[in-house]
C-alpha cells in the first residue's frame, strides 16, 4: 500500500459506474414496458399506472447507476448520479479507515445499517469510515486501495499538530 500511498495525490476523485444496476432497473423497465403496450393495446383500465412505474425504474436507473467519490484536504465526499444523495464527511471526523468486505445481502444503492450507512453501486469491496459515537459511513469501491491512501492522506494532514 505504500506505492499506491505515495501515488495517491489529493484532491482525489472517481467515479465508478454500477453496470448491475443499469442492467438490473434495464430489465425491469423493458418489462414494465412491455406490459403497459400490451395494456393498452387491450384497452385495459390498469395502464396508466404502467406510467409512473416506468418513470420510477428510470429514476432509480439513473441515481444509482453511478457513484462518485470525492476526497480533498477537508472531507470524503460521496454522491450518486448528478451528485444526487450526497455524504460529506469531514476529514477530522474520521478515527479510522480500512478495506472490507461486503456481504452480498447488503445489496446495491444506499442503504442504513445497525451501526451506519452503505453507499454501493457494484462490487464487495469497500472502505468503512469509522465515525464518532462508533457509528460507520461504508463506501462501495473498485479501487479500495486507492481510495483509503487517500483518505489516509487527508486525515494526516488534518490531524492536529502534537503540541
Amino acid at each position: 500500500m505504500d506505492d499506491v500511498a505515495q501515488q495517491t495525490s489529493l484532491p482525489y476523485s472517481h467515479t465508478q459506474v454500477g453496470l448491475a444496476a443499469l442492467i438490473g432497473t434495464g430489465a425491469g423497465l423493458l418489462a414494465q414496458l412491455g406490459r403497459a403496450v400490451r395494456d393498452l393495446r387491450k384497452h385495459r383500465k390498469r395502464a396508466w399506472i404502467s406510467v409512473p412505474l416506468t418513470a420510477g425504474f428510470v429514476g432509480l436507473m439513473v441515481v444509482f447507476s453511478s457513484l462518485k467519490v470525492v476526497v480533498d484536504d477537508a472531507t470524503v465526499t460521496a454522491s450518486f448520479t448528478c451528485g444526487v444523495l450526497p455524504r460529506r464527511i469531514p476529514a477530522e471526523e474520521i478515527a479510522a479507515a480500512k478495506i472490507v468486505t461486503i456481504p452480498w445481502y447488503r445489496g446495491r444503492g444506499m442503504r442504513r445499517l445497525r451501526d451506519g450507512w452503505l453507499y454501493n453501486v457494484s462490487g464487495r469491496r469497500a472502505v468503512e469510515l469509522e465515525l464518532p459515537g462508533g457509528r460507520t459511513f461504508t463506501i462501495g469501491t473498485d479501487e479500495p486501495d486507492t481510495l483509503l491512501a487517500a483518505i489516509e492522506r487527508a486525515r494526516a494532514r488534518r490531524a492536529p499538530a502534537a503540541a
